[in-house]
């Protein structure tokens, strides 16, 4: 069983949610018969039939030449036709008509007064007809410009009327097509003052639409933004790797390989900086140590030293010019935070410390055994 054509054309304007909706529902009612054929009724709907569809059947009562040149025939019934119409007799007056017309070839006029009587019997479509046969012979026949323009007003086509009707007045005016073409011309006017409406709204929910779609994807880029920057602070302020909870430090044993600091002593004091949050926060605070950090060079020298503390790993850092700067800062900052670092004499060597440390300097102290007993 197969679905209908049109019901899978209204089906196909649907969005993809609908369309699986209603194609789910269709397959169920296959599943739940599938022996019988199953007809799908689509909705019907309401087309507006074109009003010159049927025009073909219309000429049937409006016989067209074929052939002949009987002019003086053609000429008789044309007459009669006349009165006939002029007394109000159309029916007999449209068969003379058509008489005259299949006796001789028809002139745009005859074919215009033929219309005219087919207007007059409401044959709207084949009043069409005709005048349209007659304007092929002369574009510029008042006469079947205004009856066309007519019939097109009977049959709501205000366009065309207003188009037929403007030329007519154009080429010889008539107060009757006057009327007809003033309440043509207001009609088309709401006609497109509807379609005008009509375009306004839909512009309206396209803007409406773009709107909410700038909205969110600004939205989106804001959220992208903060997330960014958060991960970025993330990275700036977790911690300096390796570094995570640094307990106890140990006292950084053995700093004595610095140049001329004959051995620091190991620090001490440094024992109990488990997780070192405050002197990290210290440092951080520092904009050159802060700044240094971001350094991935010095990120590494850090991470070794806290990994690996050998005296001769400072002395090594302490010896190349892009890190040394910082480590001199480093020291200065955190040398007051790790009160009780006694053990630091001996900076003789020390470069441009003018040998303050040298072993000699000892024989200037005065011995303690000579100091006054101060009880």
């Amino acid at each position: 069983m197969s679905t209908p054509q049109n019901v899978l054309d209204a089906i196909s304007k649907l969005d993809s949610a609908d369309q699986a909706t209603i194609q789910k529902y269709i397959d169920e009612l296959k599943s739940k018969a599938p022996e019988e054929e199953i007809e799908i009724e689509p909705e019907s709907e309401t087309v507006p039939a074109d009003p010159l569809e049927d025009e073909q059947e219309q000429t049937d009562d409006q016989p067209m030449y074929e052939s002949g040149e009987d002019y003086d025939t053609a000429t008789t019934y044309k007459m009669e036709a006349a009165d006939l119409k002029s007394a109000g007799d159309y029916t007999t007056a449209l068969e003379k008509y058509n008489l005259a017309i299949t006796s001789a070839p028809p002139s745009a006029l005859l074919l215009a007064n033929r219309a005219d009587t087919l207007f007059r019997l409401e044959n709207f479509q084949a009043a069409v007809t005709d005048c349209n046969a007659a304007l092929e012979k002369n574009p510029d026949s008042a006469k079947a410009l205004r009856i066309r323009g007519k019939a097109y007003k009977a049959l709501k086509m205000y366009e065309q009327a207003r188009a037929d009707l403007s030329a007519a007045q154009t080429i010889d005016y008539d107060d009757g097509a006057a009327e007809d073409l003033k309440f043509v011309t207001d009609e088309v006017k709401e006609m497109e003052k509807d379609k005008v409406e009509k375009r306004l709204h839909e512009e309206d929910k396209l803007r409406k639409r773009a709107a909410e779609i700038k909205e969110a994807q600004e939205e989106a880029r804001r959220e992208e933004e903060e997330r960014r920057a958060a991960e970025a602070e993330s990275e700036g302020m977790g911690g300096m790797p390796g570094m995570g909870g640094m307990p106890g430090m140990g006292g950084m044993p053995g700093m004595g390989g610095m140049p001329g600091m004959g051995g620091a002593g190991g620090m001490p004091g440094m024992g109990g900086a488990g997780g070192m949050g405050g002197l990290l926060s210290a440092l951080m605070s520092d904009p050159e140590l802060a700044a240094g950090m971001q350094n991935p060079k010095v990120m590494a020298a850090l991470s070794s030293m806290m990994s690996n503390p050998d005296p001769s790993k400072l002395q090594e850092l302490m010896a190349d010019p892009e890190l040394a700067p910082f480590m001199q800062k480093l020291m200065q900052k955190a040398g007051p935070m790790m009160g009780g670092m006694g053990g630091m004499g001996g900076m003789g060597g020390m470069p441009d410390m003018g040998g303050m440390g040298d072993d000699d300097s000892d024989e200037d102290l005065p011995d303690l055994d000579d100091m006054p007993d101060l009880e």
